[in-house]
């Protein structure tokens, strides 16, 4: 009888909190006593590995008694140090943190995550109407709208509803940047404060990202700016990457393998151009957000990744 062929599993994290607890519970996050759970559910019943492990399996020259799997942490959030760290420590697993580098260096808020935060401040529907309205006073706003694709959409984000799916869909992709920033700037001064404060408690610091290499933890690339790639002209591309990546070696302890993570992840997201900038930037592999496995034939600047909220049953669904 023939051996199962083994898969890569990875399994993408962002918020990990004390939901109950924090001033904004309707982030849509992992809880951390269910990341705690999953950890120890995990490694009873596969070989949580290391990056370097990860790439020799994908070559063909690590053969596992069992499915691995890899964890990743998306956008260098302040509870991957202080909360996610120690649990990881404890197990002896490596993770995998991806960094916006501007977030950090700039003590910014991404446009993304202010867009996270207005709707676990407000309802849903308040907030799409405000801001609709000052949209609406702006060039090309309606033209942005229609433009999103319902389908499109939902695809990009799965564990939304459809509105939900569709807002996303509009900020992160269909709209021009300026006139979305400003809208969002806006109305995250009014509802919820400084940008600046909120950065200092919602990101990590230099020092904090260089404590998780000490522990043995390895920072990924996730772009200066948290834009989908496809969407930047070349020289747009070209500045974002090669800052993120100049940033993070200047700050940052030396690593054998950097890994990267495409913002928002899906195929739509990045191009076959910012994969070749990759490369050439010295980049290791790079992580999307296409649901689904990898095997050694797996191309590794596009692996896979499975969400956390999803994974325990889609792994058990693969026995």
């Amino acid at each position: 009888m023939s051996s199962p062929e083994r898969k890569l599993h990875v399994i993408m994290y962002h918020y990990v909190r004390d939901l109950g607890a924090s001033r904004y519970p309707k982030i849509k996050g992992m809880e951390l006593h269910e990341f705690r759970d999953q950890i120890a559910w995990l490694s009873a019943n596969y070989e949580l590995t290391s990056l370097a492990v990860a790439l020799e399996f994908l070559r063909g020259n690590y053969t596992a008694s069992k499915d691995i799997c890899l964890l990743t942490f998306d956008d260098g959030l302040k509870e991957h140090h202080s909360d996610v760290l120690p649990i990881l420590a404890k197990y002896k697993i490596q993770g995998l943190f991806g960094v916006i580098t501007s977030c950090v260096e700039d003590n910014i808020v991404a446009p993304v995550h202010m867009n996270h935060f207005l709707m676990a401040k407000l309802e849903f529907e308040t907030y799409r109407s405000a801001f609709m309205r000052l949209l609406n006073d702006s060039a090309g706003g309606l033209s942005a709208v229609e433009s999103v694709d319902s389908a499109v959409a939902q695809a990009s984000y799965p564990l939304d509803t459809l509105e939900v799916a569709k807002f996303k869909f509009l900020f992160n992709f269909a709209l021009d940047t300026a006139v979305r920033d400003q809208i969002t700037g806006n109305l995250f001064e009014v509802y919820i404060g400084d940008q600046g404060n909120f950065a200092e408690e919602l990101y990590m610091s230099w020092s904090e990202i260089r404590e998780l290499q000490q522990a043995g933890m390895l920072v990924a690339g996730h772009t200066h700016q948290h834009r989908p790639l496809s969407k930047l002209t070349s020289d747009e591309l070209s500045t974002d990457l090669r800052l993120s990546r100049g940033l993070l070696d200047t700050n940052l302890e030396r690593q054998i393998l950097w890994p990267f993570s495409y913002p928002y992840g899906k195929k739509n997201s990045y191009s076959a151009e910012a994969m070749g900038l990759l490369k050439q930037l010295g980049f290791a592999c790079a992580f999307n957000t296409e649901n689904g496995f990898n095997q050694p034939s797996s191309p590794i600047f596009e692996l896979q990744r499975i969400d956390c909220k999803d994974a325990i049953q889609q792994l058990q669904s693969l026995n």
